[in-house]
């Protein structure tokens, strides 16, 4: 071999040996360790954490942070500021040339109505627009007129009648304007409101679809909502009356009328199946299958919306369903428990219910839950399952003054667990959990 040939043979190896040596000065990151159970970080409304990942790493490491995708910092700890409510996704990244590890925290903010029940009232007709109470389950205190108390410089409309969550807002409906008004669901801070046109009647109640759209029920007929700008488009053609519950499955609108349910494809709004009713409707709910069940006097109605197939089914002797529909709307008192699979409603009785029924769908058995006591009688919808503690709530007031109220707390099996009283002409027309 010629020395030109033996020059480039050492230069050869000599270079390999020595990227050879440098990839093994470079280790990767090792695994990073978040230091809170299973990456989870709770925190309340203006506190901070400091993050401090536990990890192995060469000098030359880069360090990036994402919040919800977007890069916040490049520094190796981060202390995050809980000034918004919600749940986020914090990413911690770090890489070098030999690898690159990442964790990823899931934040829970909470606000101060994040864990309880809003119970919402109609107001005083004449005297006090509608209200909103609040009733801490873990602190057991009972919070009244906070969302006065939130919006000092603001108030609902006269009869808030209906009120849902949505993605951390809460969806406060009144039969007289302002007609929709939405706040933040753990603060209760207002975000925007919605009127009906003029001459357009009361309004009922109100579903979302996403962040951007919605519908409102009203005395006559359903109105689709820009969520973006809080404004309302012309009237769905085809649907005419009072229409009141609505829900959202397989991409149908499901629209309770009085004596029928009209099903609507979201996305050009016309109707596909009109499903007539037994009696008078009290209520709609969707069951952990996805089957909507509609209360109807003596029998209850459950549609598949998969493929909007129906069945009629009886109740035994005594056992029946509160109408909402009559004198005056209200949203009827059917509710659902996921725990054990059972609908539970308020028993038909006009103004005057003094009891509970409930109906077991994996066994397809009914009976009654409770009967009150001490003279008290459910008002408006009256009865709601709270889908985080399984526990069934009962608004109540005695006698004809309506100033004495009372709210009841029951455990599936129908243990009485807590009653809470409290004055003044509320009128409560429900009650929705905050989480």
């Amino acid at each position: 071999m010629n020395l030109r040939k033996w020059t480039w043979a050492i230069l050869f190896a000599l270079s390999t040996f020595i990227v050879g040596c440098s990839d093994d000065d470079i280790l990767p990151p090792s695994e990073i360790k978040s230091g809170y159970d299973n990456d989870q970080v709770t925190l309340s409304l203006g506190e901070s954490a400091e993050l401090t990942p536990e990890f192995d790493a060469d000098d030359s490491s880069v360090y990036t942070w994402k919040l919800d995708g977007e890069v916040v910092s490049t520094t190796q700890d981060y202390t995050f500021e809980a000034s918004n409510t919600g749940s986020f996704v914090l990413e911690f990244k770090v890489a070098n040339e030999a690898g690159t590890e990442t964790v990823e925290y899931a934040v829970r903010v909470y606000g101060p109505y994040s864990k309880g029940i809003f119970i919402v009232n109609e107001g005083w007709f004449g005297h006090e627009p509608g209200s909103v109470n609040f009733w801490d389950r873990e602190s057991d205190e009972l919070v009244k007129n906070a969302y006065k108390k939130e919006n000092p410089n603001n108030e609902l409309g006269v009869t808030t009648q209906y009120a849902c969550v949505y993605n951390y807002k809460l969806f406060l409906v009144s039969k007289v304007a302002p007609h929709l008004v939405v706040v933040n669901a753990e603060t209760l801070k207002e975000i925007g409101r919605a009127d009906l046109p003029e001459g357009a009647g009361q309004a009922r109640g109100f579903v979302a679809i996403d962040d951007t759209k919605g519908y409102l029920s009203t005395s006559d007929g359903i109105y689709p909502v820009d969520l973006t700008n809080f404004q309302l488009g012309d009237k769905i053609e085809g649907v005419g009356g009072e229409v009141g519950n609505m829900l959202v499955a397989k991409e149908k609108l499901f629209a309770l009328q009085s004596s029928k349910v009209e099903i609507l494809n979201t996305t050009d709004n016309t109707v596909e199946k009109t499903v007539a009713l037994p009696n008078t409707a009290g209520g709609m709910v969707q069951d952990k299958d996805g089957i909507i069940w509609v209360g109807a006097k003596t029998n209850l109605v459950k549609i598949n919306p998969s493929d909007l197939t129906e069945e009629t089914i009886d109740l035994p002797e005594g056992i029946s369903v509160n109408s909402s529909y009559g004198f005056a709307w209200n949203a009827g008192s059917l509710t659902y428990c996921k725990e054990n699979n059972t609908l539970y409603f308020a028993h038909s009785g006009g103004w005057s219910v003094k009891s509970v029924d409930c109906y077991n769908i994996t066994a397809g058995t009914a009976k009654q839950f409770v009967e009150l006591s001490d003279g008290y009688t459910l008002y408006g919808a009256g009865v709601y399952v709270d889908p985080v503690a399984n526990k069934i709530y009962m608004t109540a007031t005695k006698g004809w003054s309506f100033d004495n109220n009372r709210f009841f707390v029951y455990a599936l099996d129908g243990t009485q667990e807590k009653t809470i009283d409290y004055d003044h002409y509320w009128f409560p027309a429900l009650m929705v959990a905050g989480e």
